[in-house]
């Protein structure tokens, strides 16, 4: 059995990667089966309810470079932050997990002889998706990502990408188109499933989720397909994470 060390871990929190400033992070599941026991039944009878998620990330104060302070502090009244975790690092073919969440409490924390530190309690809004990170590159020219195979996902549940737009680099104009695709083998005849908002170089650091009806089919193989337009030589540092979760 593979192990794995945790010293790789990242923390991606909408389009800002606080990676370098987190030292500790958890991820609890929880369900809620509610009672639904009749008086003619024989034994106590249950119903499994929605579960819901909650992600405790322990990190170090810092206020530039990155300003982990300053955006947890904006956070305390935001909704709907895009948080993943991935215990592998940022890296294609990693496996993470990614959820719509609000700051439930938010400690600065400093004693005597320990580093001043920022942690972080996000509740999930929704359903928490099983993600795995389709393309985590810097891109200057167009690219097909990696394929991965990820199984084929019935119209039953939704499938959910992510688009993290974190550093651009270069000069002149470009564009950049991202979007998801599957096939069944080798992407003879791939299949559009979700297509990210085109952004260029006054975009800045942003984000943006797509969902859709999961497709059903045979469909099994995915990756993400990047692309470069314009006369320019900008660079998009860029995170694409892909997964699904039930409706």
């Amino acid at each position: 059995m593979a192990r794995l060390s945790a010293k790789s871990a990242a923390l991606l929190v909408d389009e800002f990667d606080f990676s370098g400033v987190s030292n500790s992070m958890d991820l609890s599941f929880a369900e809620a089966p509610a009672e639904v026991t009749a008086f003619a039944d024989t034994d106590t009878t249950w119903i499994q309810g929605k579960p819901g998620f909650t992600f405790t990330v322990n990190g170090l104060w810092s206020t530039s470079s990155p300003d982990y302070d300053g955006e947890m502090f904006t956070d305390l009244t935001a909704t709907t932050r895009r948080v993943g975790i991935y215990p592998g690092g940022l890296s294609d073919g990693i496996v993470g997990y990614e959820g719509a969440t609000i700051i439930s409490s938010s400690p600065r924390v400093s004693t005597t002889g320990d580093v001043a530190a920022v942690n972080v309690v996000w509740q999930g809004e929704s359903a928490p998706a099983r993600t795995t990170l389709l393309r985590y590159a810097t891109d200057s020219s167009t690219a097909n990502g990696t394929q991965y195979t990820l199984g084929t996902i019935a119209n039953t549940n939704t499938i959910f990408g992510i688009l993290r737009l974190i550093e651009i680099g270069g000069s002149g104009n470009n564009t950049l188109d991202v979007k998801i695709q599957s096939d069944t083998s080798g992407f003879g005849s791939a299949t559009d499933r979700l297509t990210f908002t085109q952004l260029n170089q006054g975009s800045g650091a942003t984000s943006e989720v797509q969902t859709a009806t999961g497709p059903a089919g045979s469909d099994n193989i995915w990756r993400a397909v990047i692309t470069v337009g314009g006369a320019g030589s900008r660079s998009f540092k860029l995170a694409v994470a892909f997964g699904y979760y039930v409706t």
